[in-house]
């Protein structure tokens, strides 16, 4: 939609743009992006190419803050430029935002199944041990699926890094998590999970074993997961607005013993 039919989008849904976000768009055509239930809203600028994240309240300030944290750590860690991506920011207690370049890239359905995407996991794990510094305590996306990867010719990027600012965790939280909500989110579109599916997930989980993740992610993950993201300051706060966030409070239990039955017995 444009511009005025924008502002009468959002003024008919009781939502407030900062004038600084409407910063000389009125040209532009404009993009409403469907997030999940969330205190940040996504939009897209489609003839400059770019998105826009802002916060809808102070209580966002700090997720505005922690992707523009995230995603300039991950570039300096990919020896990437920043200026490449991140076109413009602006922080401070009342609104925030920031201008993340159009990236081009192959996204990959979250809710397919193992069997169908077990080979980008495979790729995805080279990606993390080569750029994720291997340390006791490490930085971490916080919620990392397929949904929050692009996968490049030059190999996955990845995107949404607003929980950058929660507490470090153990090495391999990322990926753990990754491999997890790949045999979790699949099950809850189609209440299936096959053999095979099993039999690439089993292999998944000796790939993390093999790479030396922490003991403590890999032996019991959703009571893991489960626990940080309930007592992490940063997480905590999405918990409590949506638990549909985060995979591990939405995956019912039988799901789980039977992905817990195949982890103990490797």
């Amino acid at each position: 939609m444009y511009y005025n039919k924008f502002l009468s989008f959002f003024s008919s849904k009781n939502i407030s743009i900062p004038k600084k976000v409407l910063r000389n768009v009125s040209k532009n055509k404009v993009n409403l992006i469907n997030t999940h239930t969330n205190d940040v809203q996504v939009i897209h600028f489609k003839n400059d190419n770019f998105y826009t994240k802002f916060s809808k309240n102070k209580k966002a300030n700090k997720k505005i803050y922690s992707e523009l944290a995230g995603l300039s750590w991950y570039c300096k860690r990919r020896k990437l430029d920043p200026k490449n991506i991140i076109k413009n920011y602006y922080v401070d207690k009342n609104v925030s935002y920031i201008d993340i370049q159009n990236l081009r890239g192959k996204k990959i359905k979250s809710w397919k199944s193992l069997s169908e995407n077990h080979n980008y996991l495979k790729k995805f794990l080279k990606h993390y041990l080569k750029y994720f510094p291997k340390k006791k305590l490490v930085n971490i996306h916080g919620d990392l699926t397929l949904d929050n990867i692009l996968f490049q010719k030059k190999g996955p990027f990845i995107i949404d890094w607003e929980f950058f600012k929660a507490k470090k965790s153990y090495y391999g939280y990322d990926i753990v998590y990754l491999f997890l909500s790949a045999a979790c989110l699949p099950y809850l579109s189609y209440k299936r999970f096959s053999h095979e599916d099993e039999y690439h997930f089993r292999n998944l989980w000796k790939l993390l074993i093999k790479s030396k993740i922490s003991n403590k992610l890999i032996h019991n993950p959703f009571n893991f997961f489960s626990n940080k993201i309930k007592n992490d300051h940063i997480l905590k706060k999405s918990y409590k607005i949506s638990k549909a966030k985060f995979f591990p409070f939405i995956t019912p239990n039988s799901h789980k013993k039977k992905i817990m039955k195949i982890i103990e017995s490797i």
